[in-house]
């Protein structure tokens, strides 16, 4: 039996502006403080069931590595055109530093040297017996000790040390464990989803001022020195290093090896994702395994693909009979475009790897290059480093290949990439700009609408006023937030953006196009004159959880966009599905989507939680771009509120802040339809809704029916039609409800009598979970 040595050393790091900050970590070998080169994260090691201990970027052992990291296809899928068959069970997959691989039935075993002149420990965490932590225990200065213990579950797991909790692992002592059946290597458990190959993201946060006073021997105070991240990293890396647009060519072709994800588009089917439609090919996409050891709460968002999540800390999310637990959480298999990872939290989802719904057909005919998408944390402080240089933070890109290329080819460049960059400096201030580029197949729109930049002073309902940014659109005049876009599922959209001054986009979140048209600079461009963005909402298919797109979403601009999201340039987004001549809505209703509940027109209502740092409304454009510390890693809202309104009754005119504190809802009897709620938050941090009766007691009234602009699905036939839970019997009704920055929960009242309740909304600190706020809407059911 090998028995893996792991040294604990410290060491300085550079960050992606370049700055040297101190770190400790869990090395391969013994390496002193000022070593150039300190060994503070493992490489990839694979524990065997037969007692090896192989050091591997890739696993299976032995299988075929991917080229670039990106997997070739089969072949072309006959039935569908411009897509292709996946292989089953070929392609080996890569790891980032800091992992171990364990198959199922292996002892891991490490000899745990602490090389430090502080007690240190590791511990894996919900690896034991029933989800116990098992870890060495403290390992005292110079001295080393054995942990031993069985492989736990399939799965994914953290290791950290523990020590004056959370500091030990901000200050570099994590990283993930992956253990594997050998039996089912392509599937995440044994009868569990099958994936063409698999991805690893490890999320953390670094504190440079923690650092600094631990590099002088001294022990950090949590609680006497709060902890303000200022570096954000995804599998060690920020900002240009983690998208691969350096000048070091062979660390580029590490990262699109283990962070990138990179495929052939393929035909999904979430119902089973095993599919198999011939021998030695299979209809599935890549498994995304996600793990916090950072100390902020983050929000993945995933532009181009929604992704279906399987699996939340271990537990396997069931398809059907699904909940919402004690905490606001939805135990369902679900679609997503934002997953909420808070600290030390893991999951899994699927990312389909598919034609993205919203592309119009003649550009996707047209399509010759690769096309990339972000995936970046939307809690937006994240996304910079040392106080600016947006994008240079936690954030990556997925690549959705054209054209397949020999396996030792070099993949053709994506359309709209960037040439490589010196310094994060140079990326942040060098995004692409255009004047007015051309629409590319400009077709006759079913809703059109133009939205231009407008700046000016508002006074908000608690009275304090404030320069805000935002977008007008048609007739609704100057308002925060911006106008709200409104179409039907299969209606041709197109919006044309004026800046005005400086420049800007659309991004249009959780709506998913090409990517000329999904507004994001980095993987298109900036528009400075004018430009019309075009696409068609994805529409329904009766019993098909993959398609349609009626549902809530917001646009908002993707500039320097921690600043200019807070700034107000944001407004929400309903897609209405289309009339469904098998289930007609009885006049003044609504369905929610093509197959979902009939909702009240009148009551509609949006919620949009949104607080005000107002230290950043008096920074310019570009704050931070340039590499000055304009503490965009600092946001620290002091005034709190509820945006939104009746839908219907929205109020047209200028300089109105469009804000809710009272609602009606209806009681369903007597012919009457429940009301429907669309919540957006819009901030940055956290937020718990709790619904409450007249006495104060909770009251579950709220049904949940979508996330992320998807309804809820119960898939318990993988090849039978899919239905909404209600339909099943299996309401997701709760008085609780968990959301984070940027997703989007819809919810019909269902308030048993007439009466008043009350819709709670608490704020939350992205780091220590304090409610620093709380703003209430008055229910009054009638």
């Amino acid at each position: 039996m090998a028995i893996l040595d792991i040294h604990i050393n410290d060491g300085f790091v550079p960050m992606v502006d370049g700055s040297l900050v101190y770190h400790r970590g869990f090395g391969d070998r013994r390496t002193a403080l000022n070593e150039p080169n300190p060994a503070l994260a493992i490489s990839p090691r694979v524990i065997t069931a037969n007692g090896r201990v192989v050091v591997s970027r890739t696993y299976p052992l032995g299988a075929p590595v991917p080229p670039h990291g990106r997997p070739s296809p089969l072949r072309p899928d006959p039935a569908f055109p411009r897509q292709f068959l996946a292989r089953q069970g070929y392609w080996a997959s890569f790891f980032p530093p800091r992992t171990l691989i364990a198959e199922s039935g292996s002892t891991i075993e490490i000899m745990l040297h602490n090389n430090l002149a502080q007690p240190h420990e590791m511990r894996f965490h919900r690896a034991g017996a029933g989800g116990a932590d098992v870890g060495s225990g403290p390992v005292a200065p110079g001295k080393s000790k054995l942990l031993r213990f069985p492989a736990p579950l399939p799965g994914t797991y953290l290791y950290t040390d523990p020590g004056n909790q959370p500091v030990e692992r901000t200050l570099g002592l994590y990283g993930a464990l992956v253990v594997i059946d050998p039996r089912n290597a392509w599937r995440l458990a044994p009868g569990k989803a099958e994936f063409e190959r698999q991805w690893l993201w490890l999320c953390h946060d670094v504190d440079s001022n923690w650092a600094r006073i631990a590099s002088k021997g001294q022990r950090v105070d949590p609680v006497a020195t709060p902890a303000v991240p200022d570096y954000f990293t995804i599998n060690g890396y920020s900002g240009f290093q983690s998208l691969a647009l350096t000048t070091d060519t062979e660390f580029n072709s590490r990262r699109k090896e283990d962070t990138l994800p990179s495929g052939h588009p393929r035909e999904t089917d979430v119902r089973n994702f095993s599919a198999n439609p011939s021998a030695g090919a299979i209809r599935t996409g890549h498994l995304m395994r996600m793990l916090n050891a950072g100390i902020a709460d983050h929000q993945l968002h995933y532009h181009g693909n929604h992704v279906w999540t399987v699996r939340a800390n271990g537990i396997d999310f069931p398809r059907s009979n699904g909940r919402v637990s004690p905490q606001g959480d939805v135990v369902l298999q679900q679609w997503e475009d934002t997953i909420q990872l808070q600290p030390l939290e893991r999951k899994e989802a699927m990312l389909p790897v598919r034609r993205p719904p919203e592309v119009i057909d003649q550009v996707w005919n047209a399509r010759t290059e690769d096309w990339t998408y972000p995936m970046h944390c939307h809690a937006e402080p994240s996304q910079t480093a040392r106080g600016g240089l947006y994008p240079g933070g936690l954030l990556a890109d997925w690549v959705l290949a054209a054209q397949p290329v020999p396996d030792q080819g070099t993949p053709p460049t994506a359309a709209g990439s960037h040439h490589t960059f010196r310094s994060q400096v140079d990326f942040a201030s060098d995004q692409p700009h255009e004047g007015s580029p051309e629409t590319e197949f400009p077709l006759r729109p079913g809703v059109s609408l133009e939205l231009d930049f407008f700046n000016r002073k508002f006074e908000f309902p608690d009275g304090s006023e404030h320069e805000m940014w935002s977008f007008e659109g048609n007739d609704f005049g100057r308002q925060i937030p911006g106008t709200t876009v409104r179409m039907q599922e299969g209606q041709l959209f197109q919006s044309t953006i004026k800046p005005s001054k400086r420049v800007h986009t659309v991004h249009w979140h959780g709506i998913e196009p090409d990517p000329r048209n999904d507004g994001v600079g980095h993987t298109s461009f900036e528009v400075t004159g004018h430009y019309t963005y075009q696409w068609r909402p994805d529409v329904a298919e009766a019993g098909n959880p993959n398609r349609g797109s009626a549902g809530t979403y917001f646009y908002h601009c993707h500039v320097n966009t921690p600043l200019h999201v807070q700034m107000g340039m944001f407004g929400a987004i309903v897609v209405d599905p289309a009339p469904n001549p098998a289930k007609p809505a009885p006049a003044g209703t609504r369905r929610h989507s093509f197959e979902g509940q009939l909702y009240d027109i009148a009551t509609e209502t949006m919620i949009a939680p949104y607080s005000i740092d107002p230290r950043w409304h008096e920074l310019n454009h570009a704050a931070g771009l340039n590499g000055e510390d304009a503490g965009l890693n600092r946001f620290e809202p002091r005034h709190f509120f509820l945006l939104g309104g009746n839908i219907p009754n929205r109020p047209r005119g200028d300089d109105i802040v469009w804000a809710i504190s009272q609602m009606r809802a209806n009681v369903v009897r007597n012919g009457k339809y429940p009301t429907l709620v669309r919540m957006v938050n819009v901030d940055y941090f956290p937020t718990l809704t709790r619904i409450t009766d007249a006495a104060g007691r909770p009251a579950k009234i709220a049904e949940l029916v979508a996330h992320d602009g998807r309804p809820f699905w119960t898939t318990p036939s993988p090849t039978g039609p899919a239905v909404q839970p209600s339909v099943a019997g299996q309401p997701l009704l709760t008085n609780i409800i968990k959301s984070g920055a940027a997703e989007k929960f819809d919810f019909l009242l269902r308030p048993p009598a007439a009466g008043k309740y009350t819709i709670s909304i608490d704020f939350l600190h992205w780091i220590t979970s304090e409610v620093l706020a709380t703003r209430t809407v008055t229910v009054t059911a009638a």
